[in-house]
């Protein structure tokens, strides 16, 4: 089977017009035509109906595409195996990492790769979950640290966990709640709280915590992906963050930790995750690891 006509065939399902599928493939248009066809022949089957909107799949071509898309990951798998071997740990990693993990952990894990394997290139994605997933379905990203909370359910992933991170209530050092004996959810309601971004679901459960009835009765009033703008809003405004510790308490000359009924908040169960039937690269692994001993368990809570 010619795994590059499958490849061909493949994005032309996925895009149902040939031009746009020819350009994604960097063919000519002619070209790719020829190759969609000498597959149908090589098969004997029909898997297109060809019309003036573009290209959709036959019944049967629906049952080629599931066994495409094996086929085609398999080789992928197989070619990687290979370059593994004769590469060893030299060559290229390339890992996403969510906000969190990418404030506590990235850091000191891009510098012990660095002193471990001077010849390694890493490339690090930063982003959201959700962007990070679907970079690793698309194979841009080789793993991702991140909160499998998020993940679809059933989502074929692999994961290991790297660390629990924890979190707490910052205001800057002269908030005018810096000195009160305790913060509770009407002086949260009077500032508002700056946060990442959270499911719905997760913020639930941060809004019982403290004291509110659900994440519609949260007073959140900045979601940002990004932990060093979310220190510089609190040390610049009267606006509250919930931050990870680690992060927070590095900043303890413009912030103070605040007082609440929950001093400590669960907020990142991290794990590596990594696609489903991929082969991990050693250095991918490595760094996997190397993570694990970073984050630690109940990262952040001293």
């Amino acid at each position: 089977m010619d795994i590059r006509r499958l490849t061909h065939f493949i994005a032309l399902a996925e895009e149902g017009r040939f031009a746009v599928a020819a350009e994604r493939m960097h063919l000519s248009q002619a070209a790719f035509s020829r190759s969609i066809r000498a597959l149908e022949e090589r098969l004997g089957l029909k898997l297109f109906d060809r019309g003036a909107k573009g290209a959709s799949l036959t019944p049967v071509g629906e049952v080629v595409l599931r066994r495409a898309r094996t086929l085609v990951l398999d080789a992928r798998n197989l070619q990687r195996d290979i370059e593994l071997v004769r590469l060893g740990d030299v060559g290229e990693i390339v890992f996403g990492a969510a906000p969190i993990p990418a404030a506590v952990i990235v850091p000191e894990l891009l510098c012990q790769l660095r002193q471990q394997s001077p010849g390694l290139v890493t490339r690090v994605h930063l982003g959201n979950l959700p962007t990070l997933l679907a970079q690793l379905d698309a194979q841009q990203i080789d793993f991702c640290l991140g909160d499998p909370r998020l993940v679809p359910p059933q989502a074929r992933y692999n994961t290991a966990s790297i660390g629990k991170q924890v979190a707490a209530l910052y205001g800057r050092a002269d908030h005018p709640l810096a000195h009160a004996p305790r913060v509770d959810a009407e002086a949260m309601r009077r500032f508002g709280v700056a946060t990442i971004t959270i499911s719905p679901a997760l913020l639930d459960g941060v809004a019982v915590l403290y004291g509110f009835r659900d994440c519609a009765d949260f007073p959140l009033v900045v979601e940002c992906d990004d932990l060093g703008t979310l220190v510089h809003l609190a040390t610049r405004t009267d606006v509250l963050a919930l931050l990870p510790c680690v992060v927070g308490d590095a900043h303890t000359q413009a912030l103070c930790r605040l007082p609440t009924t929950t001093p400590q908040l669960p907020m990142a169960d991290v794990h590596a995750i990594w696609l489903g039937g991929r082969t991990l690269s050693p250095s991918a692994q490595r760094a996997i690891e190397l993570a694990k001993r970073l984050g630690g368990e109940d990262g952040g809570s001293a």
